[in-house]
Parts: C-alpha cells; sequence; structure tokens
C-alpha cells in the first residue's frame, strides 16, 4: 500500500502522508516515497504549487518510537548514518522545490513530521493541529535538519522556547509564527488548495528565484545578497514567463 498519495488539480499537486496504521510516523519506507514524489513533482512542468499534508486526523507524529528502540538491539552506525543521510535529502528536496510548497497541517505535527511542515515554505494550520519539538522528550536532539528549519522559520529565541518547551496548540503556533494562519478543520484543504492556486499562478523560474534569493539572504550580508539578486533579476527578466507575464497583468489592468 502506498504511503504517499498524490491528487492533481488543476497545477496543483497535493502529497498526503499516508501511514494510517502509524499516526503517519516517518521511516525510511515513507521518506523514500515522498523523495520519489517530489522528485516526479520537480521533473513536471505543469505543476505550479504542492499541498503536503497528512491523512486521517494527524499530520504526523515523527519517528517511529518502537522501531527506534529496536534499533538499539542491533545498532549499525553506517546503516544508521545512512539512513539520516537520506531523510535529510528528502527534506532538502522538498525545502528546494522550485515552486511554492505549503503545508496542510491538519493534526499534530511533532519531531520529524513538525520538521517536514518546517520545509515547506508556507504553513496554514486547522484549529485542531498542535506542534511539538519532542525530541527531548525522547532523549534526542533532532534530525532531518529541523534545528536549522525551526531557527530560520522563528529565529533562535523562540526556537529555543519551542525545543525546550512543550506542546503548541494552534493559535499559540499562530502567535510564534510557526504557522501563517489557522482555520477550522474542516475548512483546512479547501484554504490550502485557494492558496496554493493562487501560488501556482506565479511563473516558476521566478519563484525557484525568490526561493534560491531567500536562502542567499540568510546566509550572507546586504552586500553580497543584492548582488546575487540583480544577477537573478537579470536572468530572470531575460526568460518569456517574465514577458508573458507582464503582458497578462497589463491586460488585466486595461480591463479594470
Amino acid at each position: 500500500m502506498a504511503l504517499i498519495r498524490s491528487i492533481d488539480e488543476g497545477n496543483v499537486r497535493t502529497l498526503t502522508l499516508d501511514r494510517s496504521d502509524g499516526h503517519n510516523a516517518i521511516g525510511p519506507d515513507l521518506l523514500c516515497e515522498l523523495a520519489a514524489a517530489l522528485d516526479a513533482t520537480r521533473a513536471d512542468p505543469t505543476i505550479g504549487a504542492l499541498i503536503l499534508t497528512g491523512a486521517g486526523s494527524m499530520f504526523s507524529a515523527g519517528g517511529n518510537l518502537q522501531a527506534l528502540l529496536d534499533g538499539l538491539r542491533t545498532r549499525d552506525m553506517a546503516a544508521e548514518r545512512a539512513a539520516l543521510d537520506a531523510a535529510v535529502a528528502t527534506v532538502d528536496l522538498l525545502r528546494t522545490l522550485p515552486i511554492p510548497t505549503l503545508a496542510a497541517v491538519n493534526g499534530p505535527a511533532a519531531g520529524g513530521g513538525l520538521a517536514l511542515a518546517l520545509a515547506c515554505d508556507l504553513r496554514v494550520a486547522a484549529d485542531s493541529a498542535k506542534f511539538a519539538y519532542a525530541y527531548g522528550a525522547i532523549g534526542l536532539a533532532g534530525d532531518l535538519g529541523i534545528n536549522w528549519l525551526l531557527v530560520r522559520a522563528v529565529g533562535q529565541a523562540r526556537a529555543r522556547s519551542i525545543a525546550f518547551g512543550g506542546v503548541l496548540d494552534s493559535q499559540a503556533a499562530l502567535a510564534a509564527g510557526l504557522v501563517e494562519s489557522v482555520v477550522p478543520d474542516a475548512a483546512l484543504l479547501e484554504e490550502a488548495q485557494r492558496r496554493a492556486q493562487h501560488l501556482a499562478h506565479i511563473p516558476a523560474s521566478a519563484a525557484a528565484a525568490i526561493k534560491a534569493n531567500l536562502d542567499f539572504a540568510t546566509e550572507h550580508d546586504f552586500a553580497k545578497a543584492a548582488l546575487h539578486e540583480c544577477e537573478s533579476f537579470q536572468r530572470v527578466r531575460g526568460g518569456a514567463a517574465h514577458r508573458a507575464a507582464v503582458e497578462a497583468f497589463l491586460q488585466r489592468s486595461a480591463r479594470k
């Protein structure tokens, strides 16, 4: 049975984590399927935006705790590191997908589940959603790049508060800047689809450049970031998508 369901509505693709017997727990099998789905999305020029959500009432509980415990009995450090590296590579595929991505957090997102949500560009939460760093409670300090993602989403001070704190409900997550909006549970996918359809109208070349520019800006000073931005501007402006977008904008304005 597939652990990732993929459905297209127009030029928006929705990927659903679907391990219904394990709270959409993250393991090598689910991450392998997610990586394949992300690669397929990257290669499909008809898809302009991506929604990531969970099946049932859970976004993702993170890692399978029983599997973690069982793995300690016959621990293979090389295999463990290979699995960690593969997991990080999958999260990075999601983070660097050259189209806008939106996490529709339909329920609890903990540990690695929170990392997947943070790897998306935007997050909208259902009222019932909950968020937890969760690693400290099981004697760990994070994986899947969660610490990097969390600091860049909310800043160092709030990241520490979340990492050493407990569970945040949807309103606390909104106040902390983890999510952009909170909607009633029944309206979550409709709102996610509405926002994704709007995002999908951004030309792919522009969306990819915006994401790259923002990433670059977090690691460099103003002068270097501005230079990178100028180079990106000239590269993207030379594409057909820019001309088409400007012409369409002017035509819409003329009709008003």
